[in-house]
This record gives structure tokens, sequence and C-alpha cells, in this order.
């Protein structure tokens, strides 16, 4: 068993991959998750995975946490695919960059920025 996270890292083992590209930093206090829902006009629930390192026991262990976020209605015109009747860009699945700013209600205090990956859109029609 490895006494430092250093020493892991040397031997190779298994990290999570991120969900942005490595190439692509994340400006100061924004927040990277997947869509949970949608059902609010202009906001969605994003959760957000992250992870923290028990020194004691030398483990990683996983832990979500969901924001709300404010969804722009303005960018709807460039993805026609969606549902055209919908106010929202973002739809469930979808994975979102988030960015802080001055508190919207209660709770809503982040704006969906970029969305980095959209959910695969399926139909049900024969």
């Amino acid at each position: 068993m490895f006494r430092s996270t250093a020493m892991r890292l040397l031997k190779g083992s298994k990290w999570p991959k991120p969900l942005i590209p490595s190439d692509e930093a994340l400006p100061i206090g924004c927040l990277v998750g997947e869509v949970t829902s949608d059902k609010m006009q202009k906001s969605v629930v994003v959760r957000v995975t992250r992870s923290r390192l028990i020194t004691l026991y030398d483990v990683r262990q996983k832990y979500h946490r969901k924001y709300m976020a404010h969804d722009e209605q303005e960018v709807q015109n460039s993805f026609p695919f969606r549902d055209i009747h919908s106010s929202q860009v973002c739809k469930i699945g979808d994975t979102v960059r988030i960015s802080p700013c001055r508190p919207l209600s209660k709770r809503k205090f982040y704006m969906v920025q970029k969305i980095l990956k959209r959910a695969p859109v399926y139909s049900y029609n024969k």
C-alpha cells in the first residue's frame, strides 16, 4: 500500500477522466456538472460531482452537490433540433459549465455559461 498520493500517481493508478478537455482551464469559480432537472422556467438544477482525498486512508471519496442555475433564453436559436416551444436551452443529461453571478433568487446564484456536451436525443416515432 502506498503512503503518499505522489507515489500512487507514479505507479499509474486509474483516476477518473475530467469532464472538460485538459487543454482548457476552468475559470475561477466555475463548476462542471450534469443537468438533472429542467422543469422550472429559465432555471435548471445541475449536479456537480467532486472528489476529495482522505489522507488518513489515502483514498478518494466522491461526493455530489446540486446547484440551481439560470438558463438563458436568447441562446435557443443556435440549437434548432431541440423542442421549439421550450424556452430553455439545457435539457436533462447535458453536461454544462456554470459560473457564479449575483444572487438571482433565494437559491439561485449561478448562470449556465456553456454547454459542453449534449445528451443524446431519442425519437420514439416508428
